[in-house]
């Protein structure tokens, strides 16, 4: 079976009661639509078992890309601060601090190689996924929002996107969050890494059959 999930956001105890419902084996293939770190706890926990494993894809968020801005060889000025107020402290302090200089250039070796989408076939549906919106530049890839009115852009594809999170597009008042389907367009990010929001919840979807597993949220 193959997979889909987004925005992990260092909720590696989410992480792993999903992988657990799943039943998630080594014939499955996983694949993570970028901001696997920042906010909570564990990102670089998250990150060190995601590289780990063989039948497990990650593609580059705006989260991943703040960090190599701000740690990696081509860093940017400004770009700590960015990163600051978008949440990535916790992984900042880890990288720095609490990790030795080879095991953090491994970890930023391994972001600095990471698609910012990709394209698959499933059951002869194709797809196409990305962290924040299908487009032609590398920023729309990362940082682009989709909006309740998008449309996938390539014939007879379905685009799995995160970035957004999905109560943004629902305008959802009551319940915990669910992932959206638009117009050609899925969005799997239902607030996994927003610590204060109790209808968080982090979403998986199977691309065999589209079925979706949840694991979070107030009923939990």
């Amino acid at each position: 079976m193959v997979y889909c999930m987004a925005d992990l956001h260092g909720e590696r105890e989410f992480f792993l009661q999903m992988l657990e419902q799943i039943h998630f084996s080594e014939s499955d293939h996983l694949y993570i639509l970028g901001d696997v770190i920042d906010r909570g706890p564990d990102g670089v926990e998250l990150l060190l078992q995601i590289m780990a494993s063989p039948n497990m894809t990650m593609l580059l968020g705006n989260h991943e890309q703040m960090c190599l801005s701000t740690l990696g060889p081509r860093n940017k000025l400004g770009a700590r601060e960015l990163w600051r107020q978008n949440g990535g402290a916790p992984t900042y302090r880890e990288l720095l601090y609490h990790r030795t200089p080879p095991e953090r250039n491994r970890i930023l070796q391994y972001l600095s190689g990471l698609p910012d989408h990709l394209e698959c076939t499933v059951g002869g549906q194709k797809f196409y996924l990305v962290h924040g919106c299908p487009g032609n530049d590398h920023d729309t890839r990362i940082w682009g929002r989709v909006e309740p009115d998008s449309v996938s852009p390539y014939p007879d594809t379905v685009c799995i996107v995160g970035h957004t999170p999905t109560v943004i597009l629902t305008e959802q008042r009551n319940g915990d969050f669910s992932i959206w389907h638009g117009r050609g367009i899925v969005d799997i990010d239902c607030g996994c890494g927003h610590m204060r929001v109790d209808r968080r919840r982090l979403a998986c979807l199977r691309l065999d059959d589209m079925a979706e597993f949840y694991v979070g949220g107030i009923g939990d």
